[in-house]
């Protein structure tokens, strides 16, 4: 695993993280559900821009 492969594997990770502690912790009191809702969105946004900037120097080898 290069250099590039550890960074994109350790955002990923921390981002998966993001979306189990700071619902259970910081929006705890928000007793709605799109607080939650809202946070998992913006992850999910992040997630599939991360993906894509890794996935974007990628050949067809055919």
């Amino acid at each position: 695993m290069g250099k590039k492969e550890k960074i994109f594997a350790i955002t990923i990770v921390i981002v998966v993280l993001l979306g189990y502690i700071v619902p259970y912790t910081l929006l705890r009191d928000v007793h709605t559900w799109y607080g939650s809702f809202l946070w998992w969105s913006i992850l999910a946004i992040i997630a599939i821009i991360i993906n894509y900037q890794y996935t974007k120097s990628w050949e067809d080898d055919e």
